[in-house]
């Protein structure tokens, strides 16, 4: 699409950016053959609501409100989803006859404007929007539309001959992953029940329901799996595991495939491993600047031993990998061994744990110190023999990072500590610990504020001050649901001389707890609060955590 220069003279006349904003990108635009305009918002200089705002502001468009402007999902069939997409238009309803209402991201293009018209074939009222709003509504609906159909005409190719239906069981297949992925999924159920097959996808931490399969369908899904998966498609009493790669939108997406067999059939989930979560920066993550400093510092250490703690789900492998991604794998040695290997990166010799050969981590991790590694990392710190090793590892020149499932940072010191490492070796060997767990994150598009009540402020320990605090409402961004991603509460503790003689001495959690808290740790509850405070999450959502904090230090 050719350069809007009426969208880059508004805004040098309102000031949004300088000439020498795009004096400093005109020779990557020719280069790259890339858009100014995109390369401003690549770049952070100015924001998508900039330019809805600019088109409001200067050209009287009306903005798109979702809670009012209802969408008519008969309108999708006027653009292909490919048009949309190309245009950036949507069609949200008709309320004449012939006058269409759509969105736009650039409505004042002239070629994209004529096309768009002459597609539509009618007047056009047309509404602003963010590029990323559009292009969500089109993959959602658009989508949906075509997974809609697909399930039509497998029932009836199902209806007419059995085997007709296995190329429409490969693009169900296909398309309930693309839809996993589409929807941010990090796990997609397919469970059998007496009276229905469904499907499930977990958002956010949470189930739901996406959809139920008939009986013949979800057999074929079963086998599909199984082939994808490398699994025996003729076993149906035992526990298995596979994995497999596919990609979406140009990215990575790993599927680790596990099937369980229940009385009413095998239930089988999928794990969803998308490249641009796993592999995210480290400002991505949500630590504060201060927390993101002392990970520098730590990471800096030529040898040693980083933890990342938390429960199941709370995102220790993502930030393991982000880390390990941090690493100039061109002049280091990285290897590392995982149960399983979560995610494939690029020059890094990943080990997968296999109990059944004797390759165990205790076991893997004795060779991998034959491998002149510079770098380890050990995906799970289980049993004592796992950790004296890795521990024995951090002092003979190498950086090991590892997980283990503790509460906070403190905590991982004295399990490790009652795994009987002897202390001496624990005090110079570690660190640092990361200690975080994940909390849903309120939708920006539809949450609200409101003066904090005497009970919240009370539970924040803010008792004498007047603060507003956000509240979940739903709109059609976040599903109805209020909440849209998870957001991470981090404490990052380094290892300072006192910590590491109270380690020496075997000082119990208070003590250490103490003396780190003396020395500038910000608890995970110090975290939370703040987040709240932000605007990023609820109290409600925060409350568990908060309330389990308070009463485990009192």
């Amino acid at each position: 699409m050719k350069e809007n220069m009426l969208v880059l003279e508004m805004l040098l006349k309102n000031q949004l950016i300088t000439r020498q904003n795009i004096a400093e990108r005109i020779d990557e635009v020719r280069q790259t053959g890339n858009s100014m305009l995109n390369l401003l918002l690549k770049d952070r200089i100015i924001t998508q609501k900039n330019i809805v705002l600019l088109f409001h502001n200067e050209w009287g468009f009306d903005l798109y409100d979702p809670h009012k402007d209802l969408i008519d999902k008969r309108l999708l069939g006027v653009f292909s989803k490919e048009q949309a997409r190309k245009y950036l238009v949507f069609p949200v309803n008709q309320g004449q006859a012939e006058q269409l209402t759509v969105l736009m991201a650039d409505p004042i293009h002239e070629d994209t404007l004529r096309n768009v018209k002459r597609i539509a074939g009618k007047r056009l009222k047309i509404l602003v929007a963010e590029k990323d709003c559009i292009l969500n509504l089109i993959d959602q609906n658009y989508h949906q539309k075509r997974l809609s159909q697909e399930k039509i005409d497998l029932q009836k190719e199902q209806e007419n001959k059995k085997t007709a239906a296995q190329p429409s069981i490969i693009t169900l297949v296909n398309h309930l992953i693309e839809e996993g992925v589409f929807q941010g999924a990090s796990d997609i159920h397919i469970e059998a029940f007496p009276q229905k097959i469904q499907v499930r996808f977990r958002i956010d931490g949470m189930l739901k329901t996406v959809r139920t399969l008939k009986k013949d369908v979800w057999r074929g899904v079963v086998t599909r799996l199984k082939i994808l998966g490398n699994c025996d498609i003729a076993e149906h009493r035992l526990p298995q595991d596979g994995a497999f790669t596919t990609t979406y939108e140009g990215r990575q997406i790993d599927v680790r495939v596990a099937i369980i067999p229940t009385i009413h059939g095998e239930k089988i989930v999928l794990r969803l491993l998308d490249e641009q979560k796993f592999l995210m920066s480290i400002d991505d993550l949500g630590f504060s600047s201060e927390q993101k400093y002392l990970l520098a510092e730590i990471m800096e250490a030529p040898h040693g031993m980083l933890l990342v703690s938390g429960p199941t789900g709370s995102g220790k492998s993502t930030t393991l990998y982000s880390l390990l991604n941090n690493i100039d794998a061109q002049t280091q040695n990285i290897i590392t061994i995982e149960d399983p290997v979560e995610f494939q990166m690029a020059d890094i010799n990943q080990i997968q744990v296999n109990e059944k050969t004797g390759l165990d981590f205790a076991t893997g991790l004795r060779a991998i110190l034959r491998q002149d590694p510079n770098v380890i990392m050990v995906g799970e710190i289980r049993d004592e023999e796992t950790a004296e090793i890795a521990i024995r590892a951090a002092i003979t020149g190498h950086l090991v990072l590892s997980t283990i499932h503790t509460n906070n940072a403190i905590a991982s010191i004295t399990r490790l500590m009652d795994m009987k490492i002897p202390l001496y070796l624990l005090s110079v060997a570690l660190r640092g610990v990361i200690s975080q767990k994940l909390l849903k994150r309120l939708c920006p598009d539809c949450c609200k504020k409101e003066p904090a009540t005497a009970a919240e402020k009370k539970l924040l320990g803010l008792t004498n001050k007047e603060f507003d605090l956000y509240y979940p409402v739903g709109c059609p961004k976040c599903q109805e649901t209020g909440f849209r991603g998870r957001i991470a509460i981090q404490e990052v503790l380094k290892v300072s001389r006192k910590i590491r003689e109270a380690i020496g001495k075997g000082e119990n959690y208070d003590s250490i707890r103490k003396i780190a808290i003396a020395e500038g740790l910000k608890p995970i509850e110090d975290s939370l609060k703040w987040h709240i405070l932000m605007g990023n999450t609820s109290l409600s959502e925060g409350l568990e955590i908060l309330t389990f904090e308070n009463d485990w230090h009192r």
